[in-house]
């Protein structure tokens, strides 16, 4: 809309305050001109404060990354350096001797016998660096392999220390899998392979530099011409600047190149990462197969993975074009640069500036400075595309442990005499729409028997990985004897409770071991722990007892169990810990109708003096304990005796009547 000045009582424009208004747009437009002016300075400055605190964080990332190899392998840095150093200087042997040999071929006054002296120096140098570089390169290996093995194990020792919650998170799962997937190629480990390439490419540039100001100290003969011109110092200033120019385009095009590829990393090779691990994680395991095989699971993970394989060759297909054409035009203008070299050497050595020999050594020269600036290229080129790797590594052990230690001991009183409670507790797994607990309050103490039940997902086992400090309430507080838990010394808190889970785990150790958990253990302990549990006459059928190595992932010998004994095994675990609480999820899910029976009552002898609580679908197991809770949708809508609960005709009732039915 335009602006109309105001009219004086003549009808005309009042000049005034035009002018006035001129003033003012013309003051506006300066004060906007110098606005626009200073926040383009304030972000140009602040692109420039980016790019130097990225520059710094790159830094300090390959500066924790050495320090952390280091102290792991004292020794492989100064290995890695002199194998590089080692590298670079091994080619100059054969192109100086060389030019020497060729030098004493083209004098009329040789020595044959000279010339044979310097052949066989050549052939020994020769064989003997490639012998001590192949050995410095299999030590190089061992320490790395030792590294590595090192960085596996701290992966899974963040993984232990973790809080179980985070463990289960997706995301952070994904990091430990793609971490553990690097191994040389990326990651931490590659900072030694990196900064050794740097090294050799930077002792090759610097002894080819060294040949360079010897190659221009060399005079052409002759004061006008072609030895004039060879001599001026605007053609050694020419020289110099095409390799400038080359240095600059190899680190243009590195960066370029190295965009690209981190772009197709972040977008279509993870999918594909994924689906490897899955398949990793199904065909390594043989108990898996009989799933794979009767449900054709294999053809589907098959599929998936080419699929991926196809997304991700389709996604980095332009990529790889894109490169091998600038690889293309890279290689065009050192050609052509290597080109004018040989020419401006050749014409040097006509003019009497050196000998036949040293054309050799100069244009070895060029190769060779050729191939370090390029090799400092790429290295550099592999260093800002690992950086990412780099922090995702640290970024996953600096991760904070959500689980507190606590300070305060569990003392023998705690031990003896001891009440639990919720207060108005909620918790939420990461990522999850809806908390898995709300609002949830009770108390339970020594001596008695606690029955839960509910639906498939009302928080049952949630409530039990709360109270054995597998994981934190968000909200609200769970108190031991009065105090919050989280206060107590974790491990001495978790020496309270023996559990038997319903996901639980019989490892690929000897039937003892996974007893005790231990290699050195009470052997008639363990035997009344597994005759307890029900299997002392399966226990009596192997020949090697306790020492028995169960399934076949160690040994060919190794014993098969079956779900029940599996889960028997798993109970004698739980009595042989003897700790004050017990806690068992579904322990009998897998056993007959008899053997179940004889297990509760085995389980209601062994808890009688203990505190217990039972997880269970089949209610009838409830009918010893002392009070029932009732879960839904993550909170406790009943709670009471059996007989209580029946005559309220609530939830706990109709669970009942619907499996009852099936027994009437």
């Amino acid at each position: 809309m335009r602006k109309v000045g105001k009219k004086n009582f003549a009808g005309k424009k009042d000049s005034t305050e035009k002018k006035d208004s001129t003033e003012k747009k013309d003051s506006v437009g300066k004060k906007n001109s110098t606005e626009k002016k200073d926040s383009t300075g304030k972000k140009d400055f602040m692109k420039e404060k980016n790019f130097i605190d990225e520059k710094r964080t790159g830094l300090q990332l390959i500066k924790r990354g050495i320090v952390y190899l280091a102290q792991e392998s004292p020794g492989i840095f100064p290995l890695a350096f002199l194998q590089a150093a080692m590298e670079a200087a091994y080619p100059y042997i054969g192109i100086l001797l060389s030019a020497r040999i060729l030098t004493e071929l083209a004098d009329p006054g040789r020595s044959m016998e000279h010339l044979f002296q310097m052949a066989l120096l050549l052939v020994g140098l020769n064989f003997l660096g490639r012998r001590l570089l192949d050995f410095g390169g299999q030590f190089l290996d061992v320490l790395q392999y030792t590294v590595l093995k090192h960085i596996e194990r701290a992966v899974a020792e963040k993984a232990w220390k973790m809080d179980y919650a985070m463990s289960a998170d997706p995301k952070i799962n994904e990091t430990k899998q793609r971490i553990t997937r690097w191994h040389y190629g990326r990651g931490v480990l590659a900072l030694v392979g990196q900064m050794r390439r740097a090294f050799q490419a930077l002792v090759t540039i610097g002894i080819s530099v060294a040949l360079v100001v010897e190659f221009f100290r060399a005079k052409a003969v002759g004061e006008d011409g072609m030895a004039a011109f060879l001599n001026h110092w605007g053609v050694s200033v020419l020289f110099l600047g095409l390799l400038g120019l080359s240095i600059v385009y190899n680190i243009y095009m590195s960066f370029r190149i190295q965009k690209v590829y981190f772009k197709i990393n972040e977008t279509a090779e993870k999918p594909m990462n994924r689906m490897m691990n899955l398949m990793d994680s199904c065909f390594s395991e043989y108990r898996n197969g009989k799933d794979i095989r009767m449900f054709h699971a294999k053809e589907r993970m098959f599929g998936k993975f080419r699929e991926l394989s196809g997304d991700y060759l389709r996604e980095s297909e332009p990529a790889y074009l894109y490169e091998r054409r600038k690889t293309f035009y890279t290689v065009l203008f050192s050609r052509g640069f290597d080109l004018l070299v040989y020419l401006f050497v050749g014409a040097k050595a006509i003019f009497g500036a050196f000998g036949v020999g040293s054309i050799l050594k100069y244009t070895g020269m060029v190769t060779q400075l050729g191939d370090g600036v390029t090799r400092l290229c790429d290295t550099v080129r592999d260093f800002l595309q690992n950086l990412e790797y780099v922090k995702i590594y640290f970024d996953y052990l600096d991760m904070p442990n959500a689980t507190a230690e606590g300070t305060l001991p569990v003392t023998k009183e705690i031990r003896e005499n001891y009440e639990f409670e919720f207060r108005d507790v909620t918790f939420s797994y990461p990522g999850a729409a809806a908390p898995s607990l709300s609002g949830i309050s009770c108390r339970f103490r020594k001596g008695e028997k606690i029955a839960i039940v509910g639906r498939n997902g009302s928080g049952k086992t949630t409530f039990i990985k709360l109270l054995c400090r597998l994981c934190d309430p968000q909200e609200g507080e769970i108190l031991l004897n009065g105090v919050d838990i989280r206060k107590y010394q974790y491990q001495e808190y978790l020496s309270l409770f023996s559990t038997v889970f319903q996901d639980y785990q019989i490892f690929d150790f000897k039937l003892g071991e996974n007893v005790a958990a231990e290699s050195e253990y009470d052997r008639d302990r363990v035997t009344e722990a597994l005759e307890n549990a029900g299997f002392g006459e399966r226990l009596k059928t192997l020949e090697e007892g306790l020492d028995t190595q169960l399934f076949k992932r160690f040994s060919e010998d190794g014993v098969e169990l079956s779900g029940g004994e599996s889960q028997k095994v798993a109970i004698a675990r739980c009595l042989y810990k003897d700790a004050p609480y017990v806690v068992l999820d579904e322990p009998t899910a897998a056993l007959d109708p008899v053997a179940e029976a004889d297990i509760y009552q085995r389980m209601n002898r062994f808890t009688r003096d203990k505190g217990a609580i039972y997880i269970s679908h089949r209610l009838s197991s409830c009918h010893f304990c002392h009070r029932i809770l009732v879960f839904e949708e993550g909170r406790i809508v009943e709670q009471g005796s059996h007989e209580e609960l029946l005559a309220a005709k609530g939830l706990y009732r109709r669970l009942w009547d619907a499996q009852a039915q099936y027994y009437a």
